[in-house]
């Protein structure tokens, strides 16, 4: 593990997972402006969704975190602990849909046009973040024997690098989005797309990773939220899937 990329002494330390989250953030905000630049939409809008999604990300990933990991009781008696430990991307995810719609509606703009802006940009920033993950060493997967397994510190055993494959997948998915986003489509298609793929992709993972559990068997809280996620994108890329395949019909 490498958690601390620089110490610069007088408790000034510089952390990996720091460096790699901003990083991410910074990438991200380059994507959106870009996509905002093509569409000829409102220069304002990077910036204000940066702030907003940012905002809205980490105290959204830091209470669904605190859910996890603390009891009320736990967190009141050493609350700067649990301040200044992790977070959860589910509860992040969460927080940055509110934050979208809320800046929608301050900019009166559509709120799936601009999923379809975020969409890409917050995937490769959260394939991005996932290289602090793995350079902190935690949401590491279960024990593997495959040749490319590794072991962390506080384990005696390798385990799969499921930092990594996050990373490696969220830019293929990005790849993918940025191809097709330049297409012909309805309002929320690549939204849609990318956010089904997200979630089948988390729900999957989540079988060979250190996890929370639910309250049902066999599933972790990821993987509820997972679900959710694929359940409300799907019927959403059903929905616009029909309606552009009638237009076709008629033309």
């Amino acid at each position: 593990m490498y958690p601390v990329l620089l110490d610069l002494g007088r408790g000034l330390v510089i952390y990996s997972y720091s460096v790699f989250l901003a990083l991410g953030y910074l990438v991200a905000y380059w994507v959106v402006s870009a996509e905002v630049s093509r569409r000829k939409m409102d220069p304002t809008l990077p910036s204000t969704l940066l702030l907003a999604c940012f905002i809205a990300g980490l105290v959204g990933a830091k209470i669904l975190f605190l859910y996890q990991n603390a009891t009320l009781t736990e967190f009141l008696a050493n609350p700067v602990r649990y301040f200044v430990s992790g977070y959860a991307s589910v509860g992040g995810l969460i927080g940055i849909f509110c934050a979208i719609w809320i800046v929608s509606r301050l900019k009166k703009t559509d709120f799936q046009a601009l999923l379809d802006i975020v969409c890409p940009a917050l995937i490769l920033g959260y394939g991005i973040g996932r290289i602090g993950c793995f350079l902190n060493g935690c949401d590491y997967g279960t024990v593997c024997s495959l040749p490319w397994a590794v072991s962390f510190s506080e384990r005696v055993v390798n385990v799969h690098p499921t930092q990594i494959y996050d990373t490696l997948l969220m830019a293929l998915l990005f790849v993918f989005l940025w191809k097709i986003r330049t297409q012909s489509r309805p309002a929320g298609f690549v939204s849609a797309v990318g956010f089904v793929i997200l979630g089948t992709q988390r729900f999957l993972i989540e079988f060979i990773r250190e996890t929370t559990p639910s309250f049902v068997e066999g599933l972790s809280q990821a993987q509820l939220a997972a679900l959710l996620l694929v359940a409300v994108f799907g019927i959403r890329l059903f929905q616009l899937s029909s309606g552009v395949l009638g237009e076709r019909v008629r033309v």
